[in-house]
């Protein structure tokens, strides 16, 4: 090929080549905004050409002005929303519905942060300590001078997590969805895990009961030495005078009639000449002893415990009212509710206390050999089976709504989880709300923090024509 045709079949290239860019610039395109607000999603299609875009940005009037942040969590390019003027909430008086929640588009972002620097010249110091922050806004009519400045923050912790994840309507078709599940399935999942449960349960109490013991004989020393300390601080100096004081009162009260009565019979019946005569025999040299014993056993069952059979509803009766007016008895009641604190918030005591649980369950691994045993076997596995079988649907229905589906595509709660953790992304903006501000003096505004949780307002995510 001669040097000629080179030439021109370059020329040719390059012609076609700027025909089809020049096409592509001037020819339209179809662009889908996605916005979210708390979960709704909503699309809107602008008809745009690359050539307007790119002029568009170039020829665009930014403002920029300069706020005060006391919090000093934002940082270079957090984003600045405000609402969409075409769908404000309205004010619905004459209806019955909810006013609407508006949806927010960004119209700047932070540029820049500055810090105040500490003056070492006694003359001038700073006094306020709020961080300077730059914002470039690129739709001036989106704020005023009396516009608010809020920032929000997305911190990560579980709370956040579960407010992005489940907002409060989302929430109630979750829990309706699962106690429909539950009334529909309850009886049948326990059939499966009720003797699971008692299994265990009686596999395990006998375990802590010996556990306790062992741990209470390890830590005797400890135990004696804190009732030696109660004994003598509490017992003597404030349940022994309670208990003259208060208690004893009211048991003479109502026990001291059935109390002598039963004595009197007791008494009437008693044969000093049956306990001496055997008393005297047991002295002697004789070889059978004891008989005082033997004697006062059959007093017991002959006598007393008949006389106290025929006194039992005066006894029933004297020992309610003792019960009522204990429980009735204000300094009583206080003084043992003194007491009880007293022990609960001593150190040593919550500390030994601590132990003995954590040695007698917590660390106890005859529990945990226990438990492993009993889910482990083939009749719990069978049983688990069934039961999972029957909310499965459920649970891949949750899961399904909570973080989305393939034809659906990753719920909005879900991407900004996914940003938010994955990413490091979306965890400060701001946003502007009209009135409430002041920004005709000389100071600038200063930046309030969202007392209430409020989830990032714009949901990114990727197009089907771009996959």
């Amino acid at each position: 090929m001669t040097q000629k045709n080179q030439r021109i079949l370059g020329l040719v290239f390059w012609g076609i080549v700027f025909a089809g860019g020049l096409t592509w610039m001037i020819g339209s395109k179809t662009v889908e905004n996605t916005n979210s607000i708390e979960g709704v999603q909503t699309t809107e299609n602008a008809t745009e050409s690359p050539a307007s875009l790119i002029l568009g940005s170039l020829w665009t009037t930014q403002e920029t002005f300069e706020i005060a942040d006391p919090t000093g969590v934002v940082r270079v390019g957090d984003v600045v929303f405000a609402p969409d003027p075409q769908s404000k909430p309205t004010d619905r008086k004459d209806s019955e519905s909810p006013p609407e929640k508006p949806t927010w588009h960004e119209v700047g972002y932070v540029t820049s942060v500055r810090k105040p620097v500490e003056q070492n010249d006694n003359k001038s110091a700073v006094i306020d300590k709020a961080n300077r922050l730059t914002v470039t806004m690129f739709e001036p009519d989106a704020w005023s001078k009396t516009a608010t400045f809020t920032v929000h923050r997305n911190s990560g912790r579980l709370e956040d997590v579960v407010e992005t994840l489940v907002p409060p309507e989302k929430r109630e078709q979750l829990q309706l969805k699962l106690s429909l599940a539950f009334e529909a399935h309850a009886n049948a999942i326990a059939r499966e895990l009720v003797p699971l449960v008692v299994k265990s349960a009686q596999a395990t109490v006998p375990l802590i009961e010996s556990a306790v013991t062992e741990s209470i004989a390890n830590h005797e020393a400890e135990i004696d030495a804190l009732v030696g300390l109660y004994r003598e601080e509490i017992v003597r100096e404030r349940i022994v005078p309670l208990v003259r004081e208060e208690v004893l009162p009211i048991v003479r009260k109502h026990g001291q009639e059935p109390a002598e009565s039963i004595g009197r019979e007791v008494w009437n019946r008693a044969s000093l000449w049956r306990f001496g005569w055997r008393a005297i025999y047991d002295k002697s040299p004789l070889p059978e002893r004891e008989l005082v014993v033997e004697e006062w056993r059959r007093f017991v069952d002959d006598e007393v415990v008949p006389i106290v059979e025929d006194h039992l509803d005066e006894i029933t009766f004297a020992v309610e009212n003792i019960v009522k007016d204990l429980a009735a008895n204000d300094t009583l009641r206080e003084e043992l509710s003194e007491v009880i604190g007293t022990i609960a918030n001593d150190p040593e005591a919550r500390e030994l206390l601590r132990t003995i649980l954590r040695e007698s369950v917590v660390d106890n691994t005859r529990i945990r050999h226990a438990w492993s045993q009993v889910w482990s076997s083939p009749e719990a596995k069978a049983g688990l089976r069934r039961a999972g079988e029957r909310i499965e649907p459920v649970l891949r229905e949750i899961g399904d709504e909570l973080m989305g589906t393939r034809r659906g595509g990753i719920e909005p709660g879900f991407a900004r989880l996914l940003r938010n953790q994955i990413l490091a992304k979306d965890r400060t903006w701001i946003t502007i709300t009209p009135g409430g501000g002041d920004m005709t003096g000389d100071e600038p505004i200063r930046l309030t923090e969202s007392r209430r949780f409020m989830p990032y307002p714009v949901v990114y995510v990727v197009q089907n024509h771009n996959l």
